[in-house]
This record gives structure tokens, sequence and C-alpha cells, in this order.
């Protein structure tokens, strides 16, 4: 094996070899592997020509295709043109509470606009003026200001005098009254008396004067004060009628409520009048103060009745519109070279035997994700559009018409469309007059209702009520009234037995008790409700009293006395293990005329989980004297 010299001196340790020979003469030459790399070379400063990868082989690009299986054409032709017909209804009835499963219940149903009100507030508003001392006497104070501007003289005085004055309570409070611990209540208190007016009796005073146009036709006798053009003072007065009668809005006597007590949550029905049918949009459990389409059920009945004046229906014919595809995040790309949303990665979600609902998930945004497109339709706000027909054309020139997507063996399955009952309504699609947002104040009433294990009861825990004032009032800030034990003493003891029927529960806190769902209820049947019921304290004299709640949201009927009002019963799912959160709170929106709407409503969210009341019973103790 013979070896250049030079080649060794010039490569250091290098080494050439020309030829191996091995005995049986086989020659092995030597092997040269090389690597090439394909790089772009611009020759201007455009560098988009270089990155665009162009490919001059056609056949290539057919190869990719057929591996792609797009040559299979299952697809069959991509839409281009869709045409929409249907029918337009607008709302015309409203009816609170419950549908009654039978009677009439148009009874208590009455005409609906949405241009005059949102659906929210008609649902949620209540009266609150009654308890709010606070709103009387801003309203009173409005008034003046206005009547400062006629030139009326010792307005305020002479309104006072004719028994318009506001005052919380002029006597000193008893000990133990809960506006001892109300701080705002005290602080108003002291700021009405002997100045405020009461907004509420003036409004009284002046709605018989009312004429439909809005002025006055004549003014109370105590509305004449020196020094006044009289016809500025009914001007000025009339102005303010309108104003305290605008400013917040409560329902009106014809209205009923919609407040489920045993629920504690909105019930609600509406009802639109097509051509040949009438539609009755159902909510029954309206509870988080927002308002779509997906909280109604469709169905036909029952008959909520007919407006005063007939609401006209409107065929609605489309023209033709190019559909477009449907996208979301994460969603496969349809093109090779394209780059995919690297924010969600579908393929990296797991799944197990028995998770069917996430593979269906999967396997519809990977393979049937491009599948479906979407047409805008353009409808006015509170009103039912029914669907009577869609033709589809597609790039081969076939029409095709799609009906609606549901089970075709009758049972109930729909996507995308309202729930309807058995034998009801189907292909609706409806856009309430709801409120895209609103402002919320803080609550001035609020109860929490959570389950107690241990103690085998539900609880309802008042922490916020209106107070002297009708602002909240923190009931956690009351004094804490012990419960009343008895000491057993003798010589022969060196300790106090104390024993207590039961352990104490601070005031706010109000029982429920499981009681059978129905009267007359057989032991077959397994149905639970729960009740409230109160607590019988006992004071050192020997004297007791029954502890009632001081708000309203665990009251059935306020129009009587609370120790005389049927006892608050609550389903049992309404009270769950996660328990559940029930305020009273101003809302503030704007409507579509830009009208200004302020009313008072509750809402319901989720709890915190159980609690515990350290209830118990019979229980006794052992106090150390020497400890004293």
């Amino acid at each position: 094996m013979p070896v250049n010299d030079a080649v060794l001196g010039t490569y250091g340790r290098s080494l050439a070899v020309q030829d191996v020979r091995f005995v049986d003469s086989v020659i092995i030459r030597p092997t040269i592997i090389t690597w090439q790399r394909l790089e772009p070379l611009p020759r201007s400063e455009d560098l988009s020509i270089a990155l665009q990868a162009e490919v001059a082989d056609p056949l290539w690009l057919l190869g990719r295709q057929w591996q792609f299986a797009e040559f299979l054409g299952e697809d069959a032709g991509s839409p281009i043109a869709v045409k929409l017909q249907g029918e337009a209804a607008h709302l015309s009835r409203y009816r609170p509470g419950p549908v009654p499963a039978s009677g009439d219940a148009s009874a208590d149903a009455v005409d609906y606009s949405h241009f005059h009100l949102p659906l929210e507030a008609l649902v949620e508003r209540e009266a609150v003026r009654a308890s709010h001392p606070r709103l009387a006497a801003e309203a009173g104070e409005h008034l003046l200001r206005l009547l400062a501007g006629t030139g009326a003289t010792h307005a305020r005085s002479s309104l006072r005098g004719a028994g318009f004055g506001l005052d919380i309570n002029d006597a000193s409070l008893p000990e133990g009254d809960p506006r001892l611990t109300d701080p705002k209540g005290k602080a108003w208190q002291t700021l009405f008396a002997r100045r405020a007016l009461d907004g509420r009796l003036l409004a009284d005073a002046l709605r018989p004067f009312a004429a439909g146009d809005g002025t006055l036709t004549g003014l109370p006798p105590a509305f004449t004060f020196g020094g006044a053009d009289p016809n500025a003072v009914q001007d000025a007065a009339a102005s303010w009628l309108g104003w305290y009668d605008g400013f917040l809005n409560e329902p009106t006597p014809d209205v009923g409520s919609a407040w489920v007590h045993d629920r504690q949550e909105y019930a609600f029905a509406l009802s639109a009048q097509f051509a040949d049918q009438t539609a009755v949009l159902a909510a029954e459990e309206y509870t988080d103060g927002r308002l779509d389409w997906y909280t109604f059920s469709a169905s036909r009945g029952p008959d909520l009745g007919s407006p005063a004046e007939p609401v006209p229906t409107t065929p609605v014919n489309f023209r033709p519109m190019l559909p477009a595809p449907v996208r979301y995040p994460g969603m496969p790309a349809d093109r090779y070279w394209e780059f995919e949303d690297g924010r969600v990665n579908l393929g990296s979600l797991e799944a197990g035997p028995t998770d069917l609902g996430r593979m269906l998930l999967v396997e519809y945004a990977l393979v049937y994700g491009n599948d479906w497109f979407v047409i805008p339709v353009e409808l006015e706000v509170g009103s039912l559009f029914h669907v009577s027909r869609l033709t589809v054309r597609d790039t081969f020139g076939v029409t095709s018409n799609v009906g609606p997507a549901r089970n075709l063996d009758g049972t109930r399955w729909t996507i995308f469309s309202l729930t309807n009952t058995p034998g009801g309504l189907a292909d609706l699609f409806f856009l309430p007059p709801s409120l895209p947002s609103r402002l919320e104040g803080d609550p001035f009433e609020e109860v929490a209702l959570f389950r107690d294990e241990m103690a085998n009861m539900a609880w309802a825990v008042e922490r916020k009520v209106q107070g002297a004032s009708g602002e909240a009032r923190d009931r956690r800030m009351e004094p804490y009234i012990p419960s009343v034990y008895q000491r057993v003493t003798g010589d022969q003891v060196s300790a106090d037995l104390i024993y207590r029927l039961a352990t104490p529960v601070p005031q706010q806190w109000l029982p429920f008790v499981p009681v059978p769902a129905a009267p007359n209820q057989p032991p077959s049947a397994f149905g639970i409700a729960l009740e409230r019921r109160a607590i019988l304290r006992v004071y050192a004299d020997g004297t007791t009293e029954e502890v009632h709640p001081d708000g309203i949201l665990m009251r059935t009927d306020l129009s009587r006395p609370v120790e005389d009002e049927p006892p608050l019963r609550l389903h049992e799912e309404e009270v769950p293990r996660e328990g559940a959160v029930v305020r009273r709170s101003f809302q503030f929106a704007r409507w579509l005329n830009g009208q200004r709407f302020l009313w008072a409503g509750r809402s319901k969210a989720v709890g915190r989980g159980e609690g515990a009341s350290q209830l118990r019973f019979d229980v006794s103790l052992y106090h150390d004297n020497a400890s004293e």
C-alpha cells in the first residue's frame, strides 16, 4: 500500500489511500459522501420571490392532492349562493310567573312592546320607593330646587307644616333596635330631622291634578308660596312630577311579579302571533341577569291572549347571499402551505375510553370543521323568526333544500334552535330585546343559602338588609344576643354544671328544616322540601321571642305581618351542595332611544359550599369557679 509522502507533509496526519487490495483481489474504491442544501439566492432587494418556494412540477402537486384524497369528491360542490325565506313576528304579550299547565293563562298577561322597555327591566323591577326613605328625601330636595327658581320663599317650612315632612324616627330608638347598629341609618336620620320633605307624599298630592299631556290642571292648597307666580309654581311642579315618575322604574298595578319564591328565581312567558299560529316562549329559570335566546323554550300554548292593537307579521325574503366558512381558534388549515393557529392545539387533548363527548368534539373540529358555513341574517330586536325555506346552490349549479338539524325519528334533539316541547314549535330563531350591558350597584340585601349536614338542615344567613334609610345594613355588625343557660350549684361540687337546651345561633341565621314536598304525601313517595322556621329565643327574664327575617327575600307575603304569613318553602334542589347567594340591587341601563332606566332587581349566584352553625341540642358543660 504505497503512501504519498507529499500528501503526509502537506496535510499533517491526513492519509491518502489509492488502492486497497485483499487476498481475493477485491478492490474497494474510496467512498465520497456529499451534502447539498437548497438556499434562496435573491438577486434583488425583494425576498418574496425566493421565499415562495415555487414548484415547477405539476405532477408533484397532483400527487399531493391524491395523497390528501382531494380527488375523491366526497364533499361535492362548495356553496356559492344561499337564499333564506321565512316570517318574522314581534312580541306582543307578556305574562309573569310560571306558565300554568291548565286554566286561563291570559288573565295575568299584558301587552308588551319592546320599544318602550327592555325585557330585563320588565321582568325584574319591583317596588322599592316605599322602603327607601333616602330616595324620597332626595326627590323632595329636587322639588325645592325647582321651586327656588320661581321665587318661592319658605317653601320648605310651608310644605313641612302641611304634613309633607320626612322623619325616619323622631323619638329615641328603644334599646336593642337594629338601627342602633346602622351607622348610615343614624346619619340619615339626623340629617332628615326637621328638614327633609317626603317625595312620595308630594307626588301623591300632585297626581290628581295631572293631565294627559304632562301638565297640571291645578295645585294643592299647600303649594301656595309668598313671592312666587302660581303659574311658574305649577310648571315647576309638573316638571318635577314627570321627573319623579320617570326617575325610577317600578311595576304598574296591572303587572304581577315574576319572582318565584319557592325557586328563588324569575319565571315568565312571552308570545308572538304568526299568520297561522301563535308561539309562546317560556323562561322558567332566569337567575343571572342575562337574557338570551337559549333562556327560552318554544311551544304552541297556552294562549296568552291577543294584544289590544294587532301586531302585523313581516314576510322575510332575503336576497341570495354568499356563505362564509365558519372559523374558530385551532381550526385545521385548509391549505397545504398555510400555518395553523398555535394558540390552540387540539391534537394535545387527552381522552379516556369512556370520554365520548371529548372524542366527538375533537373529531368534529379536526375532520368536519370545514363543512360548516354561516350567512348573515338581519332581524329586528324583539322579533321571532320562523324559517320556511332554505336553499343552497353549489359550484356545480345544483340547488338543494336544507332542512333543520334534528333527529328524523322524532326524538327530541335540535341544534342552534329554541328548545321545543313535544308537539311544540321548531325552526325558530329569537332575537330577544335584552340589554347588551348594564350597571349594577352594590346589593342592599343579600342572603346566603347553604346546607349544614351536621345539624341536618339548611340555613339562610341574612348578610345585608335594608336599614332605616333604605341603604344596606350589615347584620354581622349587630350585637350578639347569647342564649340563656342555667347554673346548678351545691356544696359538694367544685364546678358549676351548665345545661343548654341548644347552643346559640346568631339571629341573622334562619333555619330551614326538611318537610314532605307535598301535603298528605304517602311514605312511598320520597320527596323533600325545605321550610323556613323561626327560632324561639329565651331571654334572662323568661320572656321569649320568635326570630324572623328582617329583609324581604325570605318572606312570602309582604302585606301581612311576618309572624302571620305562610312560611317560605324551597325546593330541595334550589339549595345545592355548593349553596346559593340571592341579592337585591339597583340596575341602570340605556335602551334603544337613549332612554335611561333605573330599577331594583334580584339575582341568584353560586355560593361557596356548605356551612356549619355549630348547633347542638342537650349539651352539658362544666365551668370551673376557680378560674374566674
